[in-house]
């Protein structure tokens, strides 16, 4: 433990020094080694000779990023960084509306390392996890956020120099607190409130209310996106069909009322002006239309550019362009791929935030969020997005990031092997997958939970060698370097593992039973028991790794999903010893096998696709009427 002490301009950081001590591995002690602080420029300056050690920077989130790479030099005896930022503010957005709340305890450490890249934004997009006392229903048994778990949040990124702002939705993506009795007068869809009802704008001051109090920031992100039918529920009903821009811009107009008379700046995405602008409905239609006076009466917002999707530079500098036609502040929203599947997808992560975040900075974009949505149920935990956020820290302070660049800085300040990383993207990074990744197949979500009998995707698979493949990728999980994160690994490892058991098996069956090979079909039970022991296992390291960091609530529906696995190798087992027993058919494995068709369709050549669980699991209805 390095004995150090500070002298200089610490009014700002000093609180926030101490908390990153135990992290960095110093401790503050006046016979320790003096680093002199100085606030001052635009730059991030580090000086380490052998008379001096002197830190120079713009903001505290800054300095504690010098001072994070200073120490990772301790033992040289000269060290010099000079570092200059490229936007004024840069950070997460987490997702904690995806079944999967982070603890306070789990956003602290988050916040922590964040602040050790130099990160001094941080979003939290809650739909319904954060507390409205005026309505108990909203966010009921969702593990929502209380005003003291907020506003301990926001305490603790205010030392480490880090802006927590909150984000909310005040139009659509309100599934599931308009599902609740107390919103039925003021729902137009099922996930939309109703425009021009007088109890939506009760509700929403109560809920702006909520959500910014706990808060310093002035700052609140309304959301606002992909309200996609949008007056045509029972708004249409009531009012017949109406100019859609001017029931957006009406209803923005009655929610900054609300902000207004709060004096908060208003953030929101911004992709409905352009869907409706589209003749397909397509937020990135390069021949959208939205009309010059619907422009003119936009109210005063930022405008939130969200973009996880393009790989070419251009291509985010033609929709910068086509954003700057609404007259209005622009911030980006890049993305880390933590909502592909159940492991991460890194490549499409890393070409579409070196295009994006190069294009921001010709542009002079000020604001950016690497956003980490948790989309289907937040089966990817929220670590594996620590390379991730490494890359947009990296962008925030060099003008190019080179893999060698990216590498040593997650070394240096994570303590971590991006190579380690970089196996996670191999689980949906497979053969018949294009290089990168670029539509987000996700075949080893959908290898864990197809079904056994059913083999709704054996004939789209059965092309690729993806037993040979995750076979290489298992063995290196097991041998690969890493410091921390042991248990998500070892989690990593169980799902390789069970993978190069499971991606051919339904076939085998198939094969088997067509071919009344009976004692194939009995060496295949072997490997049935060994794969249910496995999905167990994978299961209750899944659960260790869910608790350690997320409050208890959505985990049961990650429970039913192993068990559903679980469930249907028993049956599978029943049919298959009633066969073997009986000669009772197996309808199951004798009904015909076509490629998987939908709901996503793949470009050319790009065989293995993507899909939501209810999509994998059967081709019959899970629920719904």
């Amino acid at each position: 433990m390095k004995a150090i002490y500070f002298t200089g301009d610490l009014t700002q950081v000093e609180t926030g020094l101490q908390i990153l001590a135990p992290k960095l591995g110093y401790t503050i002690h006046t016979d320790g080694i003096e680093i002199k602080l100085q606030q001052q420029g635009e730059s991030l300056m580090v000086s380490k000779t052998i008379d001096a050690i002197q830190i120079t920077f713009r903001e505290p989130a800054h300095l504690f990023r010098g001072l994070t790479l200073l120490l990772a030099h301790w033992e040289q005896e000269t060290y010099h960084l000079v570092e200059h930022p490229h936007f004024k503010l840069i950070g997460p957005m987490v997702d904690t509306s995806r079944n999967a709340v982070p603890t306070v305890e789990k956003i602290k450490e988050l916040l922590e390392t964040c602040s050790t890249m130099g990160l001094n934004q941080f979003m939290l997009y809650m739909e319904d996890t954060y507390e409205i006392p005026e309505y108990p229903y909203f966010g009921y048994l969702r593990g929502r956020y209380t005003y003291t778990e907020l506003k301990e949040l926001d305490d603790y990124g205010f030392a480490l120099g880090i802006e927590l702002i909150p984000s909310i939705q005040v139009l659509g993506h309100l599934k599931n607190p308009l599902k609740w009795n107390f919103a039925r007068e003021m729902r137009d869809t099922e996930d939309i409130l109703l425009v021009d009802e007088p109890k939506t704008y009760e509700f929403l001051e109560k809920a702006i209310q909520a959500a910014s109090r706990p808060f310093r920031t002035k700052k609140i992100h309304i959301g606002m996106d992909e309200a996609h039918t949008l007056g045509l529920g029972r708004y249409l009903q009531k009012n017949g069909f109406e100019n859609r821009f001017d029931i957006m811009n009406r209803h923005l107009a009655h929610v900054l009322t609300i902000t207004d008379a709060l004096d908060l700046e208003v953030e929101m995405w911004s992709d409905m002006y352009f869907r409706l602008g589209s003749k397909t409905g397509d937020y990135y239609d390069p021949e959208f239309d939205i009309p010059s006076e619907v422009v003119n009466s936009i109210p005063n917002v930022k405008m939130v550019y969200w973009d996880y999707y393009h790989h070419e530079e251009s291509e985010y500098e033609n929709l910068l362009a086509s954003h700057q036609l609404l007259e209005k502040p622009i911030v980006f929203a890049g993305g880390i791929w933590t909502f592909n599947g159940v492991a991460p997808n890194y490549g499409k992560t890393m070409i579409s935030t070196n295009a994006a975040l190069a294009a921001c900075k010709k542009q002079q974009i000020e604001s950016v969020y690497a956003t980490l949505w948790g989309d289907d149920g937040a089966e990817t935990p929220l670590d594996t997005a620590l390379l991730g956020l490494q890359l947009f820290a990296e962008h925030q302070f060099n003008a190019e990031v080179p893999d060698e660049l990216l590498a040593q800085r997650f070394m240096e300040i994570q303590h971590e092997s991006m190579a380690a990383y970089l196996l996670l993207d191999r689980f949906d990074q497979t053969p018949g997958v294009a290089k990168n990744n670029p539509s987000g197949s996700a075949i080893s979500k959908i290898i864990l939970y197809q079904d056994l009998l059913l083999g709704l995707y054996d004939e789209t698979i059965s092309s690729f060698d993806l037993t040979t493949h995750y076979k290489q990728l298992a063995q290196e999980l097991k041998t690969c370097s890493r410091a921390n994160h042991s248990e998500i690994f070892a989690h990593y490892t169980r799902l390789a593992d069970l993978l190069v058991i499971k991606t051919d098996l339904g076939i085998a069956l198939k094969a088997a039973y067509l071919a009344c090979e009976k004692t194939q079909m009995r060496e295949l039970l072997v490997t049935i028991n060994q794969l249910k022991e496995q999905v167990q296992a994978l299961r209750l390291g899944h659960r260790k790794i869910w608790f350690a960091a997320n409050k208890a609530f959505g985990w049961e529906i990650l429970d039913i999903r192993y068990s559903g696995i679980l469930g249907r190798i028993d049956t599978t087992i029943w049919r298959i010893e009633a066969w073997l027993e009986n000669d009772q058919p197996i309808e199951e494995l004798a009904a015909e096998r076509l490629p998987f068709d939908g709901p996503y369709p793949m470009p050319e050549g790009i065989i293995l696709g993507r899909n939501l669980y209810h999509g994998i699991i059967s081709p019959s209805k899970l629920s719904d009427v």
